[in-house]
């Protein structure tokens, strides 16, 4: 993959991702998810990482065929058998489910590509971008977290595998483990000093990098510092007793989304934070649906950019209760990726009954994200303050 120039590499993965979706012979699809698996073995990513990738979407695959395979497709397309479970006979729609398995393949085949155009180097695509036009605060803020990962002071390619173990405990530090509801408490309370502490070292880190690199913008310091305390808090295991709330980093960063917002001095700050912080995840692995989770982390700074306006507006200071409202709005957005995905794959309609668990879920800890957003918007509102006394 060395040999494809960045811009390809970002020209290969949005033909397949949009590309994959308009095949509908199934034949076609499934060669085509198999050359992306022979690919993935060529180019040295290894076979067990590429049944870890395939293992990550069991859930999901389960959803659409179970979905596909109880319903009715078309009359010309359905082949009704009856599953014998004892007493009971279960009916199945044998053609359904075939349309639902080249459904699994489209999105398997655009996961494995979003991988396949990282390797040998994970900055590639953001470097592709800058090539190809990208907003140069958007390229220029990505490679800067790209940089900024590994605690050096940037330059130097992001080499590829075998860093993950070493990233993971730089961004998580030396962080006591706590309790989710005792650590929701105490943030609650006000000690939110942690949390700010961390995002001004990271502001800080960045605004000497980007000023290295010529490329110096408040704006740029502000997006790639948050960014990184993001990517720190989503390495923390703050909820380890509850694997079936998967929203719970929420309470932590639809805050953070929040204060970028408010610190920026352009009108699409948290968007362009949401943007780098998703596109960053994404290089790096992050998720199960590739290129698409960057939606998950877009859609709520979208809806953040176009609600703290008006929460704000005259001057007022928001309290718990408006952040509580605003975080919930945010949360509706965090699920994004999933009704994406879910509506690509053209799932029947009793499918969506089944993402109504999940979105209460994102929708209960984004309200909770209020009980923080009140006492670090004021805290950061403070501290700014005082800096500007100070100067």
């Amino acid at each position: 993959m060395n040999a494809f120039g960045p811009r390809l590499r970002v020209v290969y993965l949005a033909v397949v991702a949009v590309g994959a979706f308009f095949l509908h012979d199934a034949r076609i699809v499934g060669a085509l998810a198999g050359a992306h698996a022979i690919a993935w073995l060529a180019l040295g990513l290894g076979a067990r990482a590429l049944a870890r990738q395939v293992l990550k979407l069991w859930g999901f695959a389960a959803f659409v065929a179970i979905s596909y395979a109880i319903t009715s497709e078309d009359p010309s397309v359905d082949r009704w058998v009856h599953l014998s479970l004892g007493e009971t006979k279960v009916p199945l729609n044998l053609g359904g489910l075939e349309i639902g398995g080249m459904m699994i393949l489209r999105v398997l085949t655009v996961v494995l590509a979003s991988r396949i155009a990282r390797a040998g180097d994970e900055r590639a695509i953001a470097l592709g971008l800058r090539k190809l036009g990208a907003p140069a605060i958007v390229a220029s803020s990505i490679d800067a977290v790209l940089a900024l990962l590994g605690g050096g002071r940037g330059g130097g390619g992001g080499g590829g595998g075998g860093g993950g173990g070493r990233r993971r405990r730089q961004l998580e530090g030396d962080a006591p483990a706590e309790g989710f509801v005792a650590g929701l408490k105490r943030l609650a309370r006000g000690d939110v000093g942690p949390i700010v502490d961390r995002m001004e070292r990271q502001i800080a880190r960045a605004d000497d990098y980007l000023e290295e690199s010529g490329s110096a913008s408040r704006d740029g310091a502000v997006i790639v510092g948050l960014s990184l305390t993001m990517l720190g808090i989503k390495a923390l295991k703050v909820l380890p007793s509850l694997p079936f709330a998967p929203g719970h980093k929420l309470v932590l960063l639809t805050p953070l989304y929040v204060v970028a917002s408010l610190k920026t001095k352009t009108r699409l700050g948290a968007t362009l934070t949401g943007l780098v912080m998703g596109s960053v995840a994404f290089l790096l692995g992050d998720g199960r649906y590739g290129v698409f989770e960057i939606l998950k982390h877009v859609a709520p700074a979208v809806l953040c950019d176009l609600l703290v306006p008006l929460v704000t507006a005259a001057g007022r200071r928001p309290g718990a209760v408006a952040w509580s409202f605003v975080g919930g709005v945010m949360g509706v957005g965090r699920f994004a990726t999933i009704f994406v995905v879910t509506f690509l794959v053209q799932p029947p309609a009793v499918a969506w009954a089944f993402l109504v668990p999940g979105l209460v879920v994102h929708t209960t800890f984004g309200v909770l994200s209020g009980l923080v957003s009140a006492p670090l918007i004021g805290a950061v509102v403070r501290r700014s303050r005082e800096k500007s006394i100070e100067s």
